[in-house]
């Protein structure tokens, strides 16, 4: 955390300055402190510099393997619809080759088991008896 320095705070530190180095020094020494937080603001701005590089380091490495995934993606697309469009026509041919069979084929009899179920349905129901009835309604 910085501390604010404030216009009476810094007259105090001048006056040090001056008493403690003399005058003849000071415009030396203040040069060199100047020269020393320059470089430490240099430095620091390299520091901050190299992050920011690795930074667009990693977003460019993410950015070519997302284009690489979908430069991928795109040739597989483009292979699953010649795939697919190939398992259409064998499809279709197969349609066609099962209708031109059935088309050959004589007609089969009739089976036993639809006629019997047909006489089921057709039957009639029972008609309720009367114990039938009772038993409805004491049911209800």
């Amino acid at each position: 955390m910085i501390p604010h320095v404030g216009i009476a705070e810094m007259l105090v530190l001048a006056i040090i300055a001056l008493v403690v180095v003399g005058p003849k020094d000071l415009p030396v020494m203040m040069r060199k402190a100047g020269q020393f937080v320059g470089k430490i603001k240099k430095m620091g701005q390299e520091f901050k510099d190299s992050f920011t590089e690795m930074g667009e380091d990693a977003e460019l490495a993410d950015l070519k393997r997302e284009i690489e995934e979908l430069k991928s993606m795109r040739q597989m697309s483009n292979l699953s619809d010649e795939a697919f469009e190939e398992d259409m026509r064998a499809l279709d041919r197969d349609i066609n080759a099962g209708f031109d069979m059935s088309e050959r084929m004589p007609p089969q009899p009739k089976s036993k088991s639809k006629s019997k179920l047909k006489k089921i349905a057709t039957k009639p129901a029972k008609k309720p008896t009367k114990k039938t009835d009772k038993k409805a309604n004491n049911d209800g």
